[in-house]
């Protein structure tokens, strides 16, 4: 329920060491890399000058970035060929990373394996695409079954060329209507449907006027084959001989194949492995400066996984690695520590949603509880039902199960909960107000109420949220903001006695002198909190700008907060209206199930409305809810301006594991 603290972990270590190095630490899975350099210039970089550490200082002033960048695109081709060869699925095992190994070598390796089989997988390809080829021929022949053509004369007249064609039917017609004008034997010999099979005999010596005529008819040539005699039943059975033959040497050639996966697949499996281990290694690299003999590695890393961390890679390296640890967060100076959020499983599913506005900045409260507690709040009112939450609940259940990445389906679980707690208090069941009893308050009959209370719910969190950019402003140090501030406390002072001021009008009173003399007194400090903060803080200047622009800027501002006030307020009245709307919309299919005439009709008509109000509607007020979010609530108190924390990490590793590598430096 908070944002996790980072530390800034530096490792410098020799040149020879660095694979073993990110290896370890792409394992670990726990390092948000920045770029070195940017660190190392940072005002408060600094190394100890030990006598383990004077080697990397000397190194200090030849620091380059890592520019080799090496393509492990032509390594991936022939690795995933194999794998698709010998039938391995694709998967990173932990057992094949755990020794020590030079990537090189295991490559070359690789590649060996890849030329001993490559003449057989070569073949195989080759005999593959001979059968596709007779298979067509087959089919091309299939069209002159019926006439007595000697293929092996036809394949060899001097003066005559022979052709197989296949045009559209429109075409086709356009060539019988042209026949006196085309110096050529055209014959039909097969009808596919929208298609006609047409072969054709032309003289060498008027073939170009031909081709001409024919291309316009947009025609595609069916190939036949060479070096055959006999008719085409003839021909066809003899590449159905020669078919089976290919298929027969393919079996056999796979089936040597299985020696060779005997052999390597173990080999082929790790070096799947080890490949994606140093893509992420490589990409580690581009964040690093290398010296003559020294590379410096710099990230953030969760402050409780730097004490493991630090302990692992010393027992490996010992003093071999130089490692620094800094609360740079605190310092403030430069570079800007990534986001985690920290949630328990109930709000957890809740981060999609903020994430989607933002991610908080690192020195931000969290808001996804508040966000989670208050968007359930807000859906349930708006789709209070017992039955139809009870299916969204359902839904989200098996989306969890289905899905792989739960966030989803955990939300929708969680709303179908809230909708159905709010369906007990409405009393509504699949849309019937007449199965149990309201337990609150029946929307329907009670119409103001709804409103008012809508209203009153969107006061009640206008104010919680105020009360959290304060939180925020307090965590960031902001006096001007948090005391003066319109979503500070003068602002939320405002806003109270505002509040009061209107409920006073609404019950038959009056505004009194105090109320009004309180909110000037509030506005007066909002549009003086940035020279009033200076003051306290003791700066010297009392405007970051010149007092003129200043005071422009701050009175639109304050016209803005008056206006904004009543209408995030007056804009929570969606609530009881989206509420009132859910039962009116049951009563319209209801109404139109009873005029069907029949029992049957009647229950169809329900049922078809329910699933349109869950579909339908369900999907209109997760929209409002967000909206209600997102601008009245998150514009008070969320920035949203942060980075994500994301360490680099091997992918499909089923888990981090905590000490990788216990032999790596050995």
């Amino acid at each position: 329920m908070a944002v996790e603290t980072m530390k800034m972990m530096g490792f410098i270590g020799k040149n020879e060491l660095m694979n073993k190095i990110l290896r370890q630490l792409v394992l670990d899975g726990s390092l948000h890399a920045v770029n070195a350099l940017v660190r190392i210039n940072s005002s408060d970089f600094k190394i100890l000058p030990t006598e383990k550490n004077i080697e990397a200082l000397e190194e200090l002033p030849f620091l380059k970035s890592y520019s080799a960048h090496r393509d492990f695109s032509e390594d991936e081709k022939i690795i995933t060929g194999l794998m698709q060869l010998f039938g391995i699925e694709p998967q990173v095992k932990l057992e094949h990373l755990l020794q020590d190994y030079d990537y090189d070598k295991f490559i070359k390796e690789i590649l060996s394996i890849d030329e001993e089989i490559r003449h057989t997988t070569e073949e195989i390809q080759e005999r593959e695409r001979s059968i596709e080829e007779k298979r067509e021929y087959i089919s091309n022949l299939s069209y002159l079954k019926e006439h007595q053509f000697d293929m092996g004369r036809l394949a060899g007249m001097k003066y005559l060329t022979f052709r197989l064609l296949k045009i559209t039917k429109e075409n086709y017609e356009k060539l019988k209507k042209n026949y006196e004008n085309i110096p050529a034997v055209v014959m039909k010999v097969g009808d596919e449907g929208k298609d006609v099979v047409v072969a054709t005999m032309t003289p060498v010596t008027l073939e170009e006027t031909v081709n001409k005529i024919l291309d316009s008819l947009n025609y595609t040539p069916l190939a036949l084959p060479d070096g055959y005699g006999g008719l085409a039943s003839e021909v066809i059975q003899e590449l159905e001989q020669k078919i089976q033959e290919d298929e027969r040497s393919v079996e056999e050639l796979k089936a040597s194949l299985s020696h060779y996966k005997e052999k390597y697949a173990s080999s082929v499996e790790m070096a799947f492995s080890r490949l994606q281990l140093e893509k992420q290694v490589e990409d580690l690299k581009s964040d690093a400066a290398l010296g003559k003999h020294w590379f410096f590695l710099f990230g953030f890393v969760p402050e409780n996984r730097v004490g493991e961390l630090k302990a692992q890679l010393e027992s490996s390296f010992g003093d071999d690695l130089i490692i620094l640890v800094d609360d740079i967060a605190k310092s403030g100076r430069g570079i800007t520590p990534p986001t985690q959020l920290r949630n328990v499983k109930l709000f957890k599913p809740f981060e999609l949603l903020v994430k989607m506005y933002g991610i908080p900045a690192y020195n931000e409260k969290d808001p996804t509880v508040f966000f989670a507690i208050t968007y359930m709040l807000l859906f349930g009112a708006m789709f209070g039902d017992v039955g139809q939450g009870l299916v969204m609940l359902l839904a989200g259940l098996i989306m969890e199960k289905v899905m792989s990445d739960g966030n989803f389906g955990g939300i929708l679980v969680r709303l179908g909960f809230s909708s159905t707690i709010f369906g007990f208090l409405y009393g509504s069941v699949f849309g019937s107000e007449d199965l149990i009893p309201a337990l609150v308050i029946r929307p329907m009959a009670n119409i103001n109420t709804m409103l008012v209370a809508a209203v009153f719910l969107g006061v009640l969190l206008l104010v919680a949220s105020t009360i959290w950019s304060i939180l925020n402003s307090r965590i960031q140090r902001n006096i001007e903001e948090g005391f003066f501030g319109r979503n500070g406390w003068a602002g939320l002072g405002f806003y109270l006695v505002l509040i009061y001021s209107v409920i006073k009008v609404a019950l038959g009173g009056s505004v009194s002198p105090v109320s009004i003399a309180l909110m000037i007194g509030f506005i007066v400090l909002m549009v003086l909190k940035q020279p009033l903060a200076h003051k306290l803080e003791g700066m010297e200047r009392l405007y970051d700008e010149s007092a003129g622009s200043y005071f422009m800027e701050e009175g639109f501002g304050v016209v803005e907060t008056l206006l904004s006030t009543l209408s995030n307020t007056i804009s929570f009245i969606r609530v009881g209206a989206f509420a009132l709307n859910h039962v009116g919309l049951y009563i319209a299919f209801e109404t139109v199930g009873k005029m069907m005439g029949s029992q049957v009709g009647n229950i169809a008509m329900l049922i078809l409305g329910n699933v349109i109000i869950i579909g339908l509607e369900g999907l209109v007020v997760f929209i409002q809810a967000l909206r209600l979010e997102y601008y009245e609530l998150f514009s008070k108190f969320y920035k949203g301006d942060g980075i994500e924390y994301k360490p680099v990490k091997l992918k499909g590793l089923a888990h981090a594991p905590r000490n990788p590598f216990r032999t790596i430096a050995h």
